[in-house]
């Protein structure tokens, strides 16, 4: 169910989103969470968002997130991904290197964001 804006993800891209959002489960505050992934690439930026909640589907007029988590990267400047979770409410600088597509820019995030969720507290 993950959500693309701006452009047509390669078929690695949407089945990398689609494992993420089908076998990654974290544990939160006593809840199981699942992550909805949202991705809106512009020509001067490129963002992914992940938006953890109950197993339930959120709708418009549904339940908030338990927490989000936005990657935000600006192609010409190259070098730097930030993550903002609202979990923490901090944001972090990744050095990067450059991503040619947008396409490589989503499995990246993906990558990261599954290591710190998965990783042991």
């Amino acid at each position: 169910m993950s959500k693309f804006i701006g452009y047509e993800p390669k078929p690695k891209t949407a089945k990398v989103t689609e494992e993420f959002e089908n076998k990654v489960m974290i544990r939160r505050n006593n809840k199981s969470l699942v992550g909805r992934v949202y991705v809106d690439i512009m020509e001067d930026e490129w963002k992914l968002a992940v938006g953890f909640n109950q197993m339930s589907i959120s709708k418009l007029n549904g339940k908030e997130n338990e927490f989000e988590v936005l990657y935000r990267y600006l192609p010409s400047e190259d070098s730097i991904v930030v993550r903002l979770g609202t979990d923490t409410g901090l944001e972090s600088d990744y050095p990067a290197e450059s991503f040619s597509s947008p396409d490589e820019f989503v499995i990246w995030a993906i990558g990261q964001e599954k290591e710190i969720q998965l990783s042991p507290a």
